[in-house]
């Protein structure tokens, strides 16, 4: 009997990324995340199942859309705009097929291991000209367990060189499990504080913690990632905390810090949320550059991803 090949939901494919890995590299976004970070850049990553993007201004207002709706999640006003009841919205997609405009399209799409390979394989050749391959970010990888270890087998069987990017919540065996086919961790750390942690990301850091310091004892190659989040992680007590936490760690030289931007505010509003950090603002450079000093005081390698 042939056995099914196993899907995941994913939410975008990106090529040619030069700054998740060592050359050219493929990026699998993952769907699905146990974290509520405030300041997600990608709010279309968090849960577990497709969603509906919709854009206003490329809105015609015809109304196919309200018409094409069965179960009348979408209602139109008098002067033609229309909105969307997501309660009673049972994502059909017939409102992206009757739309002529492309105002409405699908956030995540299910792929099989077999067509995600078929698409990655496609860059085999940048690949072995770089010395690049397969980043897994998300949302989180680990929260698609089979489907991500799967993945990054049948990128081994073809030596390509496979990356996770993680937030580390989930249990220990799945972490575990999956490093034996991962080559590199971007392992992201938010806070150190775990009540400050809880009220910026939704849960505690403990779990995070602990399973990076077990990482540490079978697994040489960790990157820390930051983000570095004004009012949040970006005082100096915050990156002093950061610093004293991973110098424990003989397997961990190096930490990328992400300034904080406003990238994904035009997300929240395609899917019909309010954008967390409104109002707040960019860091300002010198005080990005006095992180990085900082912590390359501290003998540890450090670069801004921004």
């Amino acid at each position: 009997m042939k056995t099914k090949d196993p899907h995941g939901l994913v939410f975008d494919i990106q090529r040619y990324s030069i700054k998740d890995g060592p050359g050219l590299r493929v990026l699998v976004f993952i769907k699905g995340c146990p974290l509520r970070c405030l300041w997600c850049s990608n709010p279309e990553s968090q849960t577990s199942q497709t969603e509906i993007l919709y854009d206003e201004k490329r809105c015609y207002e015809c109304g196919q859309c309200v018409i094409a709706c069965q179960t009348k999640a979408l209602i139109q006003d008098s002067r033609g705009k229309v909105s969307h009841d997501y309660l009673n919205c049972r994502l059909c997609g017939s409102c992206i097929e009757a739309c002529p405009s492309k105002a409405r399209k699908w956030a995540g799409r299910w792929i099989t291991v077999a067509e995600l390979m078929r698409e990655i394989e496609r860059d085999l050749p940048f690949f072995r000209r770089s010395g690049g391959g397969v980043t897994l970010g998300g949302g989180e990888p680990m929260s698609q367990p089979e489907f991500v270890e799967r993945i990054l087998k049948a990128c081994k069987e073809q030596n390509i060189h496979t990356s996770i990017e993680t937030c580390g919540y989930a249990p220990w065996e799945v972490l575990k499990r999956l490093a034996n086919y991962t080559d590199l961790f971007f392992y992201d750390l938010k806070q150190i504080d775990p009540d400050l942690h809880k009220q910026w990301t939704g849960v505690s850091n403990q779990v995070i913690l602990r399973n990076l310091e077990e990482l540490g004892t079978i697994h040489s190659q960790i990157v820390v990632r930051y983000p570095l989040i004004p009012g949040v992680n970006d005082s100096d007590p915050d990156i002093l905390a950061l610093i004293k936490f991973i110098r424990g760690f003989k397997t961990i030289h190096k930490v990328e810090i992400s300034p904080y931007h406003r990238y994904g505010e035009l997300k929240y509003s395609l899917l019909g949320r309010q954008y967390p950090m409104q109002g707040v603002q960019t860091l300002p450079e010198k005080r990005v550059n006095e992180v990085l000093a900082l912590i390359r005081s501290c003998n540890l390698d450090c670069e801004s991803l921004h």
